[in-house]
């Protein structure tokens, strides 16, 4: 006769191979596809110097920024989905300092400006599937625009990962790359869109109200990098 212990055992193993098979469905049942981009540090950094690009005296060498920045793209959350979403922004003038600044400010619209993209991309299949009427999508469309416009002036504490500098004459250029938590920068702008929608009457927030949940735009293509090419394309 078996002990109360082996029978707990037998138990505990029994629901352990119940949840690995849910896991297991639940990753072969995700919707969308995070486009990875092939990386040859050596080859980037020659095509950088060839364009006149160098660190910030005092910083970390390029190879090392271009991979620390790599790393930061390439990490994933416990559902495979990106952790980070990263974009680059790129300006000039007489100062180095207010080159900067403009630089991560056109680096931020550009990360918000690829969320919004991907986000559009899921409301337009929504509409093309006809789960979306035309008025509707169109209308969380114009939101979308208004919210992550919006978001872009109010991103805080974005992370510098790398950041370069070239003189072209009197100006000096600088090229920044800024990493964000994509779950972060998700919300606000859904967040946004919730306070945008205040206006509207009942009715038309409850055909919203789907479209202000993070899941649903767990679908369709998601790149994490503005500006990157996937390989093979």
């Amino acid at each position: 006769m078996k002990s109360i212990k082996q029978v707990i055992a037998v138990a505990f193993m029994a629901v352990a191979v119940v949840l690995t098979a849910q896991d297991s469905k639940s990753i072969k049942s995700k919707k969308f596809k995070h486009v990875k981009v092939a990386r040859d540090t050596k080859k980037e950094v020659r095509k950088l110097e060839k364009e006149g690009w160098t660190n910030i005296p005092g910083d970390m060498p390029v190879s090392q920024q271009l991979n620390n920045a790599w790393a930061k793209e390439a990490e994933l959350d416990g559902e495979g989905f990106p952790k980070y979403i990263v974009a680059n922004g790129e300006s000039g003038g007489e100062f180095q300092s207010a080159a900067e600044m403009q630089a991560i400010e056109l680096a931020k619209l550009n990360l918000v400006g690829l969320l919004e993209t991907q986000m559009r991309s899921v409301i337009e299949t929504e509409q093309g599937n006809n789960r979306l009427d035309a008025k509707t999508a169109a209308s969380l469309s114009k939101t979308l625009q208004v919210a992550t416009n919006k978001v872009s002036k109010k991103l805080k504490r974005v992370i510098p990962i790398s950041k370069l500098m070239r003189k072209r004459g009197k100006q000096t250029e600088i090229q920044v790359k800024l990493a964000y938590s994509y779950a972060l920068a998700q919300q606000a702008i859904l967040d946004e869109m919730k306070l945008e929608m205040q206006a509207e009457t009942e009715d038309m927030r409850a055909k919203y109200d789907e479209f202000l949940n993070p899941e649903i735009y767990k679908q369709g293509e998601i790149r994490n990098s503005a500006g990157e090419t996937p390989s093979g394309k």
